[in-house]
C-alpha cells in the first residue's frame, strides 16, 4: 500500500521509516504526558480515600487549577514552533536568544496564572455548588496555586526540549515528579510517614512541591553538553519586544484555542457539581481516566510540531507531507488501541477510585463515551500540532471556538438540563464537538498544504 497526495507518492518503506523517526522522538513525550496525567490520577485516588465529597471537590479544584495554568501552557506554546523553525533554518545562535525571551515570558505568565487561580478560589463560594463542596475546593486551590511560577518555567524548558528533539530528559524529570507527588500525597494528604493529615490541603501542597522540583531538574539538564551548541545561557538579556511579538503572534491563538477546549471541560465539571455529588464524582473518575489516554496523542502532537516545523523552515514540501501521513497513521492506530482498552476496563477501573456502587456504575457508562471520542480527540490534537509546525494557529483557534462552544457546550447543556440526560448528555456533547473539530482541522491542514505547494 502506498500513500498518494497531490501526485506525491510515498512507499511503505518511507512511511514506516518516518513513523519510526516520529516515534523515537514522540515516545518519551508521550510517556511523560501519561506520567503527568498520572499525577492527577494519584491526586484523585488519594482524594477518593478521604471521601466522596473530597473526590468531587478535588476534581473541581483540579479543573480550576488547570484552567488557570492555561495562561502558561498557551502563551508559552509559541516557543516550540518558533525555535523549531529557527533550527530548521539552521540559525542555532538565535535559539538561545529565543529561549531567554521565553524565560521572560514565563515570568509574566506564571504570575498571571497565580493571580487568576487566587481570584477563582475566592469566588468559589458564589458558584452554587452542591452542599459542602465549596470549602473543600478552596482548601485545595489555596495550597496548589503557588505552583504556577514554577509551572511556567517548566513549560519554557519543555518547549526547548521539544523543539530540539532532545526529549528523553522530559520523561526522566516526569518520573521524578510522579515519585515526589506520590510521596507528597501520601504524607501530606493521608498523614503517612508521621506527617500531619492535611487532606485536600496536603494534596495541593504536594502539587506545588512537584512543579518546583521538576523545573529545577530540567534547568539542570539544560546546562549539559547536548545544549551547548545553542548557547542557552550565554548571556543575560532584557526583554526584546520584537522577539516577544514573534512568539505571541503564534501563542496567543494557541492560548485561546486551549482556553476554549479546557474551558469547555471545566464548565462540564462545574455543571456536574450543579447536578449532584454522585455525578461530579463519577465525572472526575471518567475524565481522569480519559485524560490519561489523551496524553498519548498530545505527546505525539508535540513531536509533530517540531518535526513539521523543522522541514517547514527548510521549505521541503514532500517532507512535510510525509510527516503528515505518518503522523496520521500513528494517530489512528493509537486511538483504536486506547478505545478498546477503555471499553474492556470500564467496569474495573472505577473500583480503584471509590467503593460507592452508584458512582462506579455511572463512571463506567461515561467511559463508553470516553472510548467513542478517542479517535476524534486524538485527531484534533495531532492535527493542531501539525498546523502549529506550519506556523498556523489563528484559524485553528476559530475552529476550536466554534466546535467546543457552538457545538459541544450548547448540545451538552440542552441534553443534560433540558432533555433529561444528565451527565450522559454532557458527555454526548463532548463527543460530537470533538468530532466536528477534528473534521474542520483536517480540512484546514489540507488547504495549508495546497497553499504551501502553490507558494
Amino acid at each position: 500500500m502506498s500513500a498518494t497526495t497531490n501526485s506525491i507518492r510515498f512507499s511503505k518503506r518511507a512511511i514506516f521509516a518516518d513513523c519510526r523517526r516520529t516515534l523515537r522522538m514522540a515516545l518519551p513525550l508521550m510517556a511523560a504526558q501519561v506520567l503527568q496525567s498520572a499525577n492527577s490520577v494519584v491526586d484523585a485516588l488519594v482524594a477518593g480515600r478521604l471521601g466522596r465529597d473530597e473526590l468531587a471537590a478535588g476534581g473541581i479544584g483540579a479543573g480550576i487549577w488547570f484552567f488557570s495554568s492555561l495562561i502558561c501552557i498557551g502563551l508559552i506554546a509559541g516557543v516550540s514552533p518558533t525555535l523549531s523553525k529557527l533550527i530548521g533554518e539552521r540559525r542555532r545562535n538565535a535559539v538561545g536568544a529565543g529561549f531567554r525571551q521565553g524565560i521572560w515570558l514565563g515570568v509574566f505568565c506564571g504570575l498571571a496564572s497565580l493571580v487568576l487561580a487566587l481570584v477563582l478560589a475566592f469566588s468559589v463560594p458564589h458558584w452554587n455548588l452542591a452542599d459542602g463542596l465549596a470549602p473543600l475546593v478552596q482548601q485545595y486551590l489555596f495550597a496548589a496555586c503557588w505552583s504556577m511560577p514554577a509551572f511556567a518555567m517548566l513549560m519554557v524548558c519543555r518547549n526547548v526540549f521539544e523543539a530540539t528533539g532532545i526529549t528523553k530528559p522530559v520523561l526522566l524529570v516526569q518520573i521524578v515528579g510522579l515519585i515526589v507527588n506520590l510521596l507528597g500525597n501520601l504524607g501530606f494528604g493521608l498523614g503517612w510517614f508521621g506527617l500531619p493529615k492535611l487532606g485536600l490541603v496536603g494534596i495541593g501542597l504536594s502539587t506545588t512541591l512537584v512543579f518546583f522540583v521538576m523545573a529545577i531538574v530540567l534547568f539542570w539538564f539544560m546546562r549539559g553538553p547536548r545544549f551547548s551548541r545553542y548557547q542557552l545561557f550565554a548571556q543575560f538579556e532584557g526583554i526584546n519586544f520584537d522577539a516577544q511579538k514573534t512568539m505571541l503572534i503564534l501563542s496567543v491563538p494557541i492560548f485561546f484555542a486551549l482556553l476554549f477546549e479546557a474551558g469547555l471541560f471545566s464548565a462540564t465539571a462545574i455543571q456536574m457539581g450543579l447536578i449532584g455529588s454522585k455525578e461530579s464524582a463519577a465525572h472526575n473518575i471518567a475524565i481522569s481516566i480519559s485524560a490519561l489516554t489523551y496524553m498519548l496523542p498530545l505527546g505525539m502532537s508535540f513531536a509533530l510540531t517540531a518535526r513539521v516545523g523543522h522541514v517547514y523552515g527548510r521549505g521541503l514540501s514532500s517532507s512535510i507531507r510525509l510527516r503528515v501521513v505518518s503522523g496520521l497513521i500513528l494517530m489512528v492506530m493509537l486511538a483504536g488501541t486506547t478505545a478498546l482498552i477503555l471499553l474492556a476496563t470500564r467496569h474495573a477501573l472505577p473500583t480503584l477510585y471509590t467503593t460507592d456502587e452508584s458512582v462506579k456504575s455511572l463512571a463506567a457508562t461515561l467511559l463508553v463515551f470516553g472510548a467513542l471520542f478517542q479517535l476524534s480527540d486524538g485527531a484534533q490534537i495531532v492535527l493542531m500540532g501539525m498546523l502549529r509546525g506550519l506556523q498556523d494557529t489563528r484559524v485553528p483557534m476559530l475552529i476550536n471556538a466554534f466546535s467546543y462552544w457552538g457545538v459541544a457546550f450548547l448540545l451538552g447543556y440542552f441534553a443534560a438540563h433540558h432533555w433529561g440526560m444528565g451527565a450522559r448528555g454532557l458527555w454526548m456533547g463532548l463527543v460530537i464537538g470533538l468530532s466536528v473539530s477534528s473534521l474542520l482541522l483536517g480540512m484546514r491542514l489540507r488547504d495549508r498544504l495546497r497553499a504551501f505547494d502553490n507558494a
